[in-house]
């Protein structure tokens, strides 16, 4: 059974980008539920295309789904065209975006509910603004790291991971829609509060907008949006998932943070690496010189030499708990060593 975009648009749970603070100074953010109105439609449209560029980036979708979005999106074969986009405006310029009759395409329950997940936390993402740092990939859909993460990127990679996850294993736990959208916020807000003491207990060095974004207490939502909450057929149709698309999901979402190195990276980091050298030449082991990093607190060479790894680094250890008696292609290993 396949799910339309009409379906997870009007089902949509859209969290809103900005915060907001309320009268007693507590930072909300404001959902709005269901796209229905001309404005809400082009922000819905908006950050579909971004969601499809990603999709299409991972190997599994194009190994699982190869042509399940070639009608919408196609690359304009341009001069100079970019590595990545700093920002949606510009999209026009390099893709063509076929909007004719998009509502009525349909999407296996895997992709849907990545869609309507990545919709929906978009704010957690950026996806094409933050395009190549947060998802590590190039816009010519290659699997690749272009650039070592900054904080703000590996927080919000790992945050969002795990709204993915969690999301995914709450469909089995409730028959009551409402219920469920309740228990995304309220994870929403406890993960919230633990990468802002991350942040805090790692003395980690992040900007300003970011500590602020993450800083989360309260959802508003209008007593009309709620009512919708109820009944939801995108929730309805999701929680019906088969076995085999559920370990399908799972795949596709670890798929989307699990990557490998541009050759211009790798190069970039035997040039400012102090322990690459050896590593390439095969004096130290990889898994060594990481210790070594750990032991001599050294974050900045820590973080050019992970990569080698090609496996997924969590801070979060929720997401190795969801994945420890899983068969997935991929090591997850913790960021920070276990004391």
């Amino acid at each position: 059974m396949t799910i339309t975009i009409r379906e997870i648009k009007e089902n949509i749970f859209y969290v809103n980008e900005k915060q907001k603070e309320s009268k007693q100074g507590i930072m909300v953010r404001k959902v709005t539920v269901g796209n229905f109105n001309t404005k809400h439609n082009n922000y819905f449209y908006r950050r579909l295309l971004a969601c499809i560029i990603v999709l299409k980036s991972s190997k599994k979708i194009q190994e699982d789904y190869h042509e399940l979005f070639e009608d919408i999106i196609k690359r304009l074969d341009k001069e100079g065209f970019p590595d990545a986009l700093d920002n949606l405006s510009k999209l026009d310029k390099y893709v063509k975006y076929n909007r004719n009759n998009i509502d009525d395409t349909q999407v296996p329950k895997p992709v849907a509910y990545l869609l309507f997940m990545l919709i929906s936390f978009y704010n957690l993402n950026g996806l094409l603004n933050d395009f190549y740092l947060m998802f590590n990939r190039t816009f010519a859909y290659k699997k690749e790291q272009l650039v070592i993460q900054k904080w703000d990127s590996l927080l919000k990679d790992d945050f969002l991971l795990s709204m993915l996850i969690f999301g995914l294993d709450e469909l089995e736990l409730f028959e009551d829609s409402s219920e469920y959208f309740e228990s995304l916020q309220d994870k929403y807000i406890d993960k919230s509060n633990f990468y802002q003491d991350v942040i805090q207990e790692k003395k980690l060095i992040v900007s300003k907008f970011f500590e602020q974004s993450v800083n989360t207490k309260e959802f508003l939502i209008k007593d009309e949006d709620k009512a919708l909450l109820k009944e939801n057929e995108v929730f309805d149709n999701l929680k019906k998932m088969t076995p085999e698309e559920r370990k399908q999901t799972e795949e596709l979402i670890l798929s989307l943070f699990v990557f490998n190195i541009s050759p211009k990276l790798r190069q970039e980091i035997e040039e400012k690496s102090y322990l690459s050298s050896q590593i390439s030449s095969k004096s130290l082991s990889l898994v060594d010189a990481i210790k070594k990093t750990h032991v001599r607190k050294d974050l900045e060479e820590y973080q050019w030499i992970q990569p080698l790894e090609q496996a997924y680094r969590y801070i979060d250890k929720d997401i190795a708990d969801f994945f420890v008696n899983k068969d997935i292609p991929y090591e997850l290993i913790p960021f920070f060593p276990i004391s």
